[in-house]
């Protein structure tokens, strides 16, 4: 029995390595700072905030502003809450509209 338990050891520690510091799905690679687009429906309250791959708020970069309706532009510094670049790995931009989701972006971010 010990030899079966072994045998999935290696790909337990594998799935449990690899957490949020790499990926294969297609998200946009980002080194520095960047701009990001997102259009709203309508004129609201909107929350622009950074996750990470386990959706803990790693900074807000808008709160509670009112925008009106269309195409807005915003960036990221690739900075948490306390100024410090981010490590490597998967990050979401989310973007609120009077407390709805509107849109999550994400980002792959590389050194």
């Amino acid at each position: 029995m010990m030899g079966k338990i072994l045998m999935f050891l290696p790909a337990a520690l594998l799935l449990i390595s690899t957490g949020c510091d790499d990926s294969t799905y297609p998200f946009d690679q980002v080194t520095e700072e960047f701009n990001f687009t997102y259009d709203l429906p309508n004129e609201g309250v909107v929350n622009l905030i950074v996750l990470n791959c386990y959706m803990n708020n790693v900074r807000t970069l808008l709160s509670d502003t009112t925008q009106p309706t269309g195409s807005h532009t915003s960036s990221w510094d690739l900075k948490d809450l306390n100024g410090a670049r981010v490590p490597d790995g998967l990050y979401y931009i989310r973007i609120k509209l009077d407390d709805n989701v509107i849109e999550t972006k994400m980002y792959e971010v590389h050194k």
